[in-house]
């Protein structure tokens, strides 16, 4: 017998505290651009803090990633992934399923410490920039040309969804650099070269348009119901919950 009830059978809550403090948070007032939450980000970003320490921050504030706002519904069954595998070959930083009545988009998100350069001295891309994109290429690759593997990846969570009644999509989503180290037309010039070529379904930004994305997102509809979820034995574990307000 469940201890107490759960949004969904494939998502379980560690305690009854956890629980309790989800419920509270469908309650709680819309977040502004007044939220804290983009001083904390923008503070990192300055501070060219490692990736662990930006892990952490968008398990604590997931409504700021790229691309949870794209469909109305915001993520199917309000859950975003962290280190979520896909496949036998992949992991992602973070996973999550955008959702309309008639649409998933099933997306990615990978995020690199702020202190990595985009380019070398001499105009090219850097090493750790051209990595993390193929790195996320790659993925996507594998997830159009596995499909159902991709979708079975999420276990419970998708169990009753029929496939063929939605039009299924895979996005990705790098955030990469500062807009600061594009600063010479040869670069400025790649830079755009760089988004004319990426592929349908991948995006990249640097965490400055990144920041500036999200002061204009809705949070209070995305952000609701989020819970952060690490994924072992086919279920969905509540790692975090986004603070109330």
């Amino acid at each position: 017998m469940r201890p107490f009830p759960r949004p969904h059978p494939g998502i379980e809550f560690e305690n009854r505290s956890d629980y309790e403090t989800f419920t509270l948070k469908q309650k709680r007032r819309r977040v502004d651009s007044c939220d804290p939450a983009f001083g904390k980000l923008k503070k990192l970003v300055q501070q060219k803090v490692k990736e662990a320490e930006i892990q952490v921050f968008f398990e604590e504030y997931p409504y700021l990633l790229p691309g949870i706002g794209i469909l109305h519904h915001g993520p199917f069954e309000g859950v975003v992934a962290t280190k979520f595998q896909l496949g036998n070959a992949y992991e992602t930083d973070f996973a999550f399923i955008a959702s309309t009545s008639q649409t998933l988009h099933i997306s990615c998100v990978e995020i690199e410490s702020p202190r990595k350069l985009l380019f070398q001295k001499n105009g090219a891309f850097s090493r750790d920039y051209l990595d993390a994109k193929q790195q996320i290429t790659d993925w996507l690759f594998w997830a159009h040309h596995n499909v159902r593997q991709a979708l079975d990846c999420w276990g419970y969570l998708l169990k009753d969804i029929k496939p063929h009644f939605y039009t299924i999509e895979f996005r990705a989503y790098l955030v990469f650099g500062r807009r600061a180290d594009i600063d010479d037309p040869k670069k400025r010039e790649r830079w755009a070269a760089e988004s004319l070529s990426l592929k349908n379904g991948l995006s990249t930004m640097t965490y400055d348009r990144l920041i500036e994305q999200s002061d204009f997102r809705e949070h209070g509809i995305d952000n609701g119901n989020l819970v952060v979820c690490s994924y072992r034995d086919r279920r969905f574990r509540v790692k975090k919950l986004c603070p109330c307000n």
